[in-house]
């Protein structure tokens, strides 16, 4: 049997535990009004000059105001999906990059279910702010800051196989935001075309056939890079920014698949990290008294 002396144990005084409970209790109030998977229920489109800094024009829109005076794509019951990586390796490079691209659009597909959504098109947002001309690029920035630019024949001229872009607001069995915790969420709206299940699915081969290389994404893991368009699917928008004219994203370099954290994450972890210090802070006083 193991004995305990109590002269042995940490003396916690009342003001060193009034300073723990408060910051613990803070801790706690900031996850609860600012939690991290908190989703998005307004948007703030704006043009910007060629200069990407002069605001040309503005608007500020909430889902209510979306629902009720821009058209609605989805019904709620139809579901939209995206593709995933494709993890095939091959020993000829050439044929390894077909095998990736996955034009038959049946692996990793089903599994990657974006719900039966209902939302806004990116085009008719923008137009209300002024529209897009050839040339121009628009930029669907999260609250967390992660940011991917698409250019201007994705959004007004779409093939069927990419379908219209579509911010989300309003997915089955989570309802509309915040309840669905993702969105505002961007889903392509392709059609059944491509698949063997007849499904409405954007392929990775879907978007090699509609976009520009520049605009690609690939997840990238060990220095292998694999197509997947499920990186597309934008969380949690918060802005959209037309730029006038703008250079394309530099064509050939992959898309970083690193999402900043929101800054309401870095603080709270850094209070716990606070949180941490004063109580080892504590314990060692008490030990050493």
């Amino acid at each position: 049997m193991v004995s305990v002396h109590l002269n042995s144990l940490p003396v916690i005084t009342y003001d060193k535990w009034f300073s723990l409970f408060t910051l613990f209790l803070l801790a706690g109030i900031l996850l609860v009004i600012y939690p991290v998977t908190a989703s998005t229920t307004s948007l703030h489109i704006v043009e910007l000059a060629m200069d990407g800094k002069t605001t040309l024009s503005s608007k500020d829109v909430d889902v209510a105001w979306m629902e009720t005076n821009l058209p609605v794509y989805g019904d709620g019951v139809t579901h939209y999906y995206h593709q995933g990586p494709v993890f095939i390796d091959n020993p000829d490079p050439a044929k390894e990059e077909s095998l990736r691209w996955n034009s038959l659009e049946d692996t990793n597909v089903k599994e990657k279910d974006m719900g039966a959504v209902k939302g806004t098109a990116v085009k008719d947002l923008v137009d209300l702010v002024g529209g897009m001309e050839p040339g121009d690029t628009v930029t669907l920035r999260a609250r967390d800051g992660f940011t991917k630019t698409f250019a201007y024949r994705n959004i007004y001229q779409p093939t069927d196989r990419q379908g219209p872009m579509v911010i989300t607001w309003y997915r089955e069995g989570e309802g509309y935001v915040p309840n669905f915790t993702t969105g505002m969420r961007l889903v392509f709206f392709a059609d059944t075309s491509s698949n063997p299940w007849g499904i409405h699915a954007f392929g990775n081969w879907d978007w090699h056939e509609s976009a520009d290389p520049q605009y690609f994404y690939y997840y990238v893991q060990g220095g292998e890079r694999y197509p997947t368009t499920t990186g597309l699917s934008v969380q949690q928008v918060s802005e959209i920014i037309i730029h006038k004219n703008s250079a394309s994203p530099t064509t050939g370099q992959p898309t970083p698949t690193t999402i900043p954290l929101p800054p309401i994450t870095i603080v709270v972890a850094l209070l716990l990290l606070t949180v941490t210090g004063v109580g080892m802070k504590v314990f060692r006083r008490g030990e050493e008294s």
